[in-house]
């Protein structure tokens, strides 16, 4: 099996890249001058107010999603898989990889369109933020959503890997026929180092715990270590986030509305990545994403995400003075190609 999206990143480099969806890592000194260790599921289980047994611990968010989807197929919870237009690579491939049956839906500017669509013995699987278009269900909406699940006796399961960039109270998260995955690897991104953690019903994490034993255990105590620091610091971490994401927010508005006869831009607040969609006749994403890497541009177009009608721009993993560079590219290559169109 080929992941496109991984393909193109590793076959492709760029001066200006703005590819990544996470943010600059933090250096490993820098983390240790934040505080002692602490016990990584016991910091965990404070910030989202859960029990032990409804937590598990993973290598990173694709495997939680793998033993998940798995967890809830051995169980003889779910046969059928409802995933989402466009949405991350990995998520949209899984559920055939494990033999499920799969329906995708288009969505555009709302995920409560799944809760029409839910039936008894399926598992909704998705990414909360979406990526690539940020848009998200809320708690209040997480709540209904897990009611919606239990009346029809189906599941979710959630990647909330971009959670945290958009809610600050990740306690009191709806437990109940819902599984969430997340890593370190986007609000927490170090060099070389990450954990992954799912919480969730404690029938399916105890049989996920067993999963992940069998096919890959024992995260490496070092990476837990500095998990750990990190998770005691979060408010640090998201200011340090915010410090190298809104100022890239601030350059992209301002210069996107140079093009604006030409994309629209889906951008959620404090996401670490928008998405540009192109308006030009003729022209896809892939079109677009190709006449940029030309120019030194690195950035991940739609097709990857199911929907060939722009690209994804990084936010987070680039200085301001490099991304205002690649902004310059971006916005001079979109009037070039749809002028006189």
């Amino acid at each position: 099996m080929e992941i496109g999206h991984f393909t193109w990143l590793r076959t492709h480099n760029a001066k200006y890249n703005v590819s990544s969806s996470g943010v600059l890592p933090i250096p490993l000194n820098e983390i240790e001058g934040l505080g002692e260790a602490g016990d990584l599921t016991d910091e965990l289980m404070h910030i989202y107010g859960v029990d032990r047994g409804n937590l598990a611990i993973t290598h990173g968010t694709q495997e939680g999603n793998f033993a998940a989807l798995t967890a809830l197929r051995e169980l003889g919870l779910i046969e059928h898989v409802i995933t989402v237009i466009p949405d991350y690579e990995p998520i949209r491939v899984l559920p055939k990889f494990l033999h499920l049956r799969q329906t995708e839906l288009n969505i555009d500017d709302s995920l409560t369109e799944l809760f029409n669509h839910i039936e008894a013995g399926s598992a909704l699987f998705f990414s909360n933020p979406n990526n690539p278009l940020g848009i998200f269900l809320s708690k209040k909406l997480l709540w209904e959503l897990s009611d919606e699940l239990r009346r029809k006796r189906a599941y979710a399961v959630i990647d909330s890997i971009f959670l945290e960039f958009v809610e600050n109270n990740l306690r009191g998260l709806p437990i109940e026929n819902i599984i969430f995955t997340f890593s370190t690897s986007k609000f927490y991104t170090m060099n070389e180092l990450k954990v992954g953690w799912v919480i969730g019903d404690n029938k399916v994490i105890k049989e996920i715990n067993g999963i992940i034993d069998l096919v890959s255990p024992l995260v490496i105590d070092l990476n837990l270590r500095y998990t750990s620091i990190l998770l005691r610091n979060r408010n640090w971490v998201k200011e340090r986030n915010l410090g190298i994401i809104v100022p890239n927010i601030d350059t992209m508005r301002r210069m996107i509305d140079d093009a604006r006869d030409y994309v629209n831009i889906s951008y959620v607040e404090y996401m670490p990545i928008f998405y540009m969609r192109i308006r030009c006749q003729g022209i896809t994403g892939s079109d677009l994403a190709r006449k940029l890497l030309s120019k030194d541009v690195l950035t991940v177009p739609g097709q990857y995400f199911g929907k060939d009608d722009g690209v994804r721009v990084g936010l987070g993993s680039i200085k301001k003075e490099e991304f205002e560079k690649a902004m310059k590219i971006i916005t001079s290559t979109i009037h070039e190609e749809c002028q006189g169109r």
